[in-house]
């Protein structure tokens, strides 16, 4: 299939139960494309009828093609040909796919509907469960069938080279949306007159909650004025919630669920924190970043990529409670260093982690595929 008219049509397909790092990277690569050039439609994946979903509803309030596509099931395969159906009526030149379903999905349906199709690895998870570990391996197998393959970290590059060959495979630095954020206005403070840690993300074992509730209660220790706020959601909530009574820090912690204002609560924050054991590279990170939030984040791949030790944030050993606490009351008893090092974090990321550099290299990418 070739564009018409000139403008490449691009699927973005995904299954999504949030608004969190994939789905908030669909959107920004979308709202930086040239739409002279490109016409991006996301379609979700869901299982039934249901209220519209998270990031559908994000994509309507910035004016983007988006919809829910009910699939009948987690396996109908009737639901690869209605795809293909839905991708022949749009002229779709290519589906680009965002994890295990729709890569599976969107890669039988662009086979039937005879377009392009690819994908880009957004991360993969610690969890334990076999079934998740299956469908990763297998999601992993079908990079082999790909037009295209586009991790966004060059750790997730490094893993994929004996999968993929060389020329279907292209490291696309992670990118966000600078303007968006730096246009959002930061929710009014909760506690005003306390120092405010948060955290955004998912609650799954590989966000490694646990070290930083160790830490928290570290802090709460020696500082009564702090107070802990965590957004978003996930299948160890329950835990995590017991965790805190356990340890006691429960009224000095809140659990505001999934907040599509995320981005505002975030600029609230006197520090963002990222604990986690496992990451490409992180997009709250590059969004507290980009809000000239200070940043302490675990030291792993993906977090070096963004925070440069004592330059642009501070780095703990994951898992390291002690250090963690270390590097919070650092960033507390320096706040002008504290700020210095989020501004130089600021100008990093829009220098090399704008959504603008990501769209343009996407862009070739995607016209290359059309004309072969």
């Amino acid at each position: 299939m070739s564009a018409s008219n000139g403008v490449i049509n691009v699927m973005h397909l995904i299954g999504s139960t949030g608004l969190y790092g994939a789905e908030r990277w669909i959107l920004a690569l979308m709202c930086a494309m040239d739409t002279k050039r490109i016409h991006s439609t996301l379609i979700n994946l869901v299982d039934s009828e249901a209220e519209k979903s998270a990031v559908v509803h994000a994509a309507e309030l910035r004016g983007l093609d988006s919809l829910d596509f009910n699939t009948g099931g987690k396996l109908n395969p009737l639901a690869i040909f209605q795809l293909a159906k839905l991708a022949r009526d749009k002229q779709i030149d290519i589906i680009h796919g965002h994890g295990f379903k729709s890569d599976i999905m969107g890669l039988l349906a662009a086979r039937l509907a005879k377009c392009h199709v690819m994908t880009t690895p957004h991360g993969w998870s610690m969890e334990q469960d076999r079934k998740l570990q299956l469908y990763e391996t297998i999601d992993r197998f079908s990079f082999k069938f790909m037009d295209m393959v586009c991790p966004l970290s060059p750790d997730l590059m490094d893993g994929l080279h004996k999968t993929v060959g060389s020329r279907t495979l292209k490291l696309i630095s992670n990118g966000v949306d600078i303007d968006e954020i730096q246009k959002t206005k930061p929710h009014q403070k909760k506690y005003p007159d306390s120092y405010i840690i948060g955290y955004i993300g998912q609650l799954i074992d590989r966000k490694d909650i646990p070290t930083l509730f160790s830490t928290f209660n570290i802090l709460v220790k020696e500082h009564h004025n702090i107070k802990l706020i965590v957004l978003g959601d996930g299948a160890k909530r329950d835990e995590l919630l017991t965790e805190c009574k356990l340890l006691g820090i429960q009224e000095n912690i809140d659990f505001l669920g999934f907040r599509p204002d995320a981005v505002s609560w975030l600029k609230s924050f006197d520090l963002f924190v990222l604990p986690s054991r496992l990451e490409g590279v992180p997009r709250c990170v590059m969004e507290a970043l980009a809000a000239s939030i200070p940043v302490v984040a675990s030291d792993i791949h993906g977090n070096r990529d963004l925070v440069i030790h004592k330059k642009t944030g501070l780095l703990f050993p994951a898992g390291d409670s002690l250090q963690f606490a270390e590097c919070i009351k650092y960033m507390m008893n320096n706040p002008v260093e504290a700020k210095e090092m989020a501004t130089r974090g600021m100008l990093k990321v829009i220098k090399e982690y704008s959504n603008i550099k990501m769209a343009t290299e996407y862009l070739s990418v995607y016209t290359n595929l059309v004309l072969k």
